[in-house]
């Protein structure tokens, strides 16, 4: 399985993570499960081939979108699997694909039914015309910079809520990113909750909890940072992860968490999405 990230253009760097590209072509990661943790990005796939077999409803559309995720899940690749990952920060979801947190929470929805059947085949097409992992970012730069653009009649509330998440995301209160984004308590809840589908401070523990996942699996960092004690750490992890840091360490890896493990400096933005 070959997998390769790549960064956006600078000027969507506070909305996208990155793009992940994953291929297996000739299905060698069959029978594998691909586990991902739960995460504060959202994930938009297009999809070149074979799309993934996973639990969702939807099965796997060619082109979906991906809320924030508050549960692992588990996927399947095979023989002819060739696809893209858009990771979308918190404010990347409320920027580019405005007032849809709550219906893509946890849920896989097909593009076609944010952007009509039209727009969504058309970009499908675009890429698959130019693939190659470079040229693909490079559409994908001018297709999300455009999207960006298109929602300048709502930039205030977003560019607000924006400055609120920077602000969580460095451990602030609520209250306190309630008064950077300039409003009250009551309506950054409401602005997280229609646009990211998460109330603030959820959003703080998954970020926690993803911070603490990395840690353990990577060996940088601390992986009690933010955490009161050892024993609120392991009931968090329990809550996300189903498991403890101890059993952990002690279990097999996916491939592709072994690799970057093992090759930290070609770890992408969030690898410990995998485990």
């Amino acid at each position: 399985m070959a997998f390769l990230a790549l960064p956006p253009h600078p000027a969507l760097a506070s909305l996208v993570l990155g793009y992940w590209f994953i291929e297996d072509l000739e299905g060698s990661y069959e029978g594998n499960p691909i586990r991902t943790t739960p995460h504060t990005a959202a994930v938009l796939t297009l999809n070149f081939g074979r799309p993934c077999r996973s639990e969702f409803s939807a099965g796997a559309p060619r082109a979906s979108l991906l809320g924030v995720q508050s549960r692992p899940r588990v996927w399947h690749s095979g023989e002819g699997v060739s696809f893209v990952m858009v990771m979308l920060r918190p404010p990347g979801l409320a920027r580019l694909f405005p007032s849809t947190g709550a219906e893509s929470r946890d849920e896989l929805i097909e593009l076609g039914g944010l952007l009509g059947d039209g727009p969504s085949r058309r970009l499908g097409e675009e890429l698959s015309a130019v693939w190659e992992p470079r040229r693909v970012a490079k559409s994908l730069d001018a297709w999300l910079l455009r999207r960006a653009e298109a929602t300048q009649g709502s930039e205030g509330e977003l560019m607000r809520l924006g400055w609120a998440w920077k602000s969580l995301a460095s451990a602030a209160r609520v209250d306190d990113a309630a008064r950077v984004a300039g409003v009250s308590v009551r309506q950054l809840e409401r602005w997280f909750q229609m646009h990211v589908g998460c109330s603030p401070k959820e959003l703080q523990g998954l970020e926690r909890m993803q911070a603490s996942f990395r840690a353990a699996q990577m060996g940088q960092g601390d992986p009690l940072q933010g955490f009161s004690d050892q024993a609120h750490q392991i009931r968090q992890w329990r809550r996300y992860l189903g498991t403890t840091p101890g059993r952990y360490e002690r279990a097999s890896w996916s491939t592709l968490a072994e690799f970057f493990a093992q090759s930290r400096e070609a770890a992408p933005e969030g690898l410990s999405h995998f485990f």
